[in-house]
């Protein structure tokens, strides 16, 4: 391992809890953040500290509590055509030169992620400004988001076993925020960016347009989104002012990346929810 010299001060903390006031409409909603201790090493060049071996970088934003080793459905689904076809958990588990940062505001993930080998947890939200921002969290912390509910929802919905889980808030918090860009400023240059699976529960596209410039360092991209339903009146829609499916391709393809038809899937066919993967164009 990277000798550790210094951590960068725009995401370190000190550890505790701080306070704080979200203005919703007219109302004044109080919040409390847990402040992680710090939130990552880097070493003497200012970078975050990876075993040497290393020269491959995935990243995990909106992670689950074991991040690639867990129940990842696009897990199965995303390969690249010129290795071996492994699923992304293998993969993971057989290379020693591969390194996730996996990105989370939720703090009950940090216990799990932290013992998982050749991978950083990150205890915050990715956002397009930094600070702090409110957290609506659902009964089901999976469906957890920066963004309140969709109040117009198609209650027949409600006959699925995840409707109440990921409808129902039962608080609201403080979340750090940072720019992706802010990462993939402090990852070694000499590594590759092959992977950034975003599931940010309705800011997928904020995420990635977080990334700024630094964007065109990765190679493939995962992002979950929801097709507009109009004739439903966007009724299924989870989140209100969620990014839309639209607006998402029509970004990518400007910055140079490719939709890729095969590798997508579907998360939740019954509110048009699905897994758009996207590789970089090769010039």
């Amino acid at each position: 391992m990277c000798s550790s010299k210094h951590v960068d001060s725009t995401i370190a903390a000190s550890s505790g809890y701080s306070g704080g006031i979200i203005m919703n409409g007219q109302k004044e909603r109080e919040f409390v953040t847990m402040v992680q201790k710090h939130m990552v090493d880097l070493n003497s060049a200012g970078y975050i500290s990876m075993p040497d071996i290393v020269k491959r970088v995935w990243i995990d934003i909106g992670s689950s509590k074991d991040s690639f080793l867990g129940d990842c459905h696009i897990c199965q689904r995303v390969y690249w055509p010129h290795r071996s076809p492994m699923t992304l958990t293998q993969e993971f588990q057989q290379s020693n030169d591969l390194f996730v940062i996996a990105i989370d505001p939720n703090i009950d993930f940090y216990s799990s992620l932290s013992k998982i080998p050749r991978l950083i947890p990150i205890i915050a939200a990715i956002f397009p400004t930094e600070g702090t921002r409110a957290f609506y969290e659902y009964q089901g912390s999976g469906c957890s988001s920066l963004l309140e509910p969709n109040a117009n929802i198609d209650r027949k919905l409600a006959i699925y076993e995840w409707f109440r889980p990921c409808t129902k808030v039962t608080k609201i918090t403080g979340v750090s925020t940072l720019r992706l860009e802010t990462i993939l400023s402090i990852i070694d240059p000499r590594l590759s960016i092959e992977l950034l699976k975003v599931d940010a529960q309705g800011v997928d596209l904020d995420v990635v347009k977080s990334a700024g410039k630094l964007l065109k360092r990765i190679d493939k991209v995962i992002i979950e989104i929801q097709l507009d339903d109009e004739k439903r009146n966007n009724s299924n829609i989870l989140y209100k002012n969620a990014n839309s499916a639209s607006e998402t391709l029509e970004y990518m393809k400007a910055n140079g990346f490719t939709f890729d038809k095969g590798q997508s899937s579907v998360e939740n066919k019954a509110i048009e929810e699905y897994n758009y993967v996207f590789n970089k164009d090769k010039f």
